[in-house]
């Protein structure tokens, strides 16, 4: 942890240059020593958004203004969404008239989005075989509908798996719920500590629990690989899998199958833990079994096809081992449900 203490402390220190390049003022109106405000997602987001050129550099101070250590009258101009309401982290929910609408929503350390902001609509996009096929999907929040089994999910996993709560806490910040099925569940290096999940009709609990390892291992990975040229030998964002496995249908980057091993082996490693604390009962452990087959289909999809040595850096290739060989010990176990399940 004391590794990856420091590539946060990295990251942390690229923020505070480049507020002190767009705003150098804003800086003395914030505790500088708090690190929480330079990991709030959507500075990652403001960031990233300008090659966009869609915001100007009020935006940065309605982001930060929450965070203001003398206080001062709220600035709303650039964030409100499309049910004009403006998200002001560390403050709350405003309309266009600047009332407050709503308070901030936090289960145990995670904030849960109530709405939307609008540096956060790009990444919203549906896809099809690795090409977009709708960059402006309709979405809405549904975190009323579904707070109690989120809230359970999370007391669950902080409870029976404490390793990965930790490692959930340190890499992530917010969660956002909607309804929109066709946008799959992700995470994004450009709002690092966001989690975006779509929602079922209902009986969400085991669904939650896997979405939060999944997408959670997602943000602690990008903290783990910052320095990706110490774990591969090739570009691994623009060395397409195909290139490499002659496998036509695959268009993932090495890197980005790299994120799929790593999610998959979390998955299935705390999958294990908690059948093996007998934690479920009936319908919620069969389903945790289904989710468990599941896994056989998603595990070796092509990076073992890769030559490990042309790829990895000795420690990525020691990473890569080590995650292959927890994966396929613990699926070993599990080998009799394989063919139980329908997974079509």
């Amino acid at each position: 942890m004391l590794t990856i203490k420091k590539k946060q402390v990295e990251i942390i220190n690229t923020i505070k240059l480049l507020l002190y390049k767009e705003n150098p003022s804003v800086l003395e109106k914030i505790d500088f020593e708090n690190d929480t405000i330079f990991l709030e997602p959507l500075l990652f987001a403001y960031f990233n958004s300008k090659k966009d050129q869609l915001f100007s550099e009020t935006l940065l101070t309605e982001i930060l203004q929450g965070y203001f250590i003398e206080k001062e009258p709220i600035i709303l101009k650039e964030s409100f969404n499309k049910e004009e309401v403006t998200y002001v982290p560390n403050l709350g929910y405003f309309d266009v008239q600047g009332n407050k609408v709503d308070d901030i929503l936090k289960i145990d350390t995670f904030e849960i989005l109530k709405t939307c902001h609008p540096l956060l609509e790009k990444y919203f996009v549906e896809y099809y075989k690795g090409h977009i096929v709708n960059h402006n999907p309709l979405h809405k929040s549904v975190w009323k509908e579904n707070i109690i089994d989120l809230e359970k999910s999370i007391l669950i996993i902080k409870e029976h798996l404490l390793e990965f709560y930790n490692e959930f806490v340190f890499a992530n910040k917010k969660i956002y719920l909607h309804n929109n099925s066709k946008i799959l569940n992700f995470a994004s290096i450009e709002t690092l500590g966001m989690l975006y999940f779509y929602t079922l009709a209902e009986n969400n609990l085991i669904y939650f629990i896997e979405e939060i390892i999944h997408q959670a291992s997602h943000n602690y990975l990008y903290y783990v690989l910052f320095d990706k040229n110490t774990f591969f030998k090739i570009d691994s964002e623009k060395t397409i899998m195909r290139e490499l496995t002659k496998q036509e249908w695959d268009y993932r980057n090495v890197y980005g199958a790299f994120h799929g091993l790593y999610t998959v082996t979390k998955r299935v490693e705390c999958f294990d833990i908690l059948l093996t604390k007998n934690v479920f009962k009936g319908r919620e452990k069969h389903e945790l079994l289904g989710r468990m087959a599941d896994m056989f289909p998603l595990f070796q999809t092509g990076l073992e096809l890769l030559n490990l040595d042309e790829v990895y850096t000795e420690k990525g290739k020691d990473l890569y081992l080590e995650l292959t060989q927890k994966c396929q010990k613990i699926l070993d176990k599990y080998e009799k449900i394989k063919n139980e399940f329908d997974l079509s």
